[in-house]
């Protein structure tokens, strides 16, 4: 009976050393975790970059279609200016701030985008093909092209004609000219 005994003795301590993981496997395991979350980590600032970039694309289109909507729906009499216009200001949501009911400390904090629609010195600038061979058309009387620019800047003061171009976002619009 003694030997009976002493051999499932031998037997609970054979499970319990067989339930149990080596050194090796569990360093092995760490260094396999480890290598995941360093490479989690490692890619995390790219992630925070690429997010941020798209969220700024994303506004400043928002703010190029509000621009060019309320250019198509302007009287043509209305658009006075040639080159730059009035600057816009814009927060990082898209929402627009005029200076006259922003306060100073509120512009400063919250301006991330400058807004400006570019008319060229010739207005009439647009030809559209016409239907003879090799001719060059003429110029269209009731289309004007303008240059609706974006720039992400936090400067209430931004010049559009000196910024380099590569801060600058812009698309541009045909405004046709209605019935004023």
């Amino acid at each position: 009976m003694k030997t009976l005994v002493s051999h499932q003795h031998c037997r609970q301590c054979a499970r319990r050393q067989s339930a149990a993981f080596s050194l090796v496997e569990v360093t092995i395991a760490v260094a396999i975790a480890a290598l995941g979350f360093i490479t989690l980590l490692g890619l995390l600032p790219q992630s925070l970059s690429m997010a941020r970039n798209s969220a700024e694309m994303s506004v400043g289109s928002k703010i190029m279609q509000k621009l060019s909507g309320e250019m198509q729906s302007m009287a043509w009499s209305r658009i006075t200016w040639t080159g730059y216009g009035p600057l816009r200001y814009f927060t990082n949501e898209g929402r627009e701030m005029t200076v006259t009911d922003t306060s100073p400390q509120d512009m400063a904090a919250s301006l991330t985008f400058v807004a400006s629609v570019y008319v060229p010195q010739n207005p009439l600038d647009v030809i559209l093909p016409t239907g003879g061979a090799g001719g060059a058309g003429t110029a269209e009387t009731y289309l004007r092209r303008v240059k609706i620019c974006v720039a992400t800047s936090g400067d209430s003061a931004f010049d559009f004609n000196t910024a380099s171009p590569l801060r600058i976002s812009y698309t541009y619009a045909l405004i046709a000219k209605t019935g004023d």
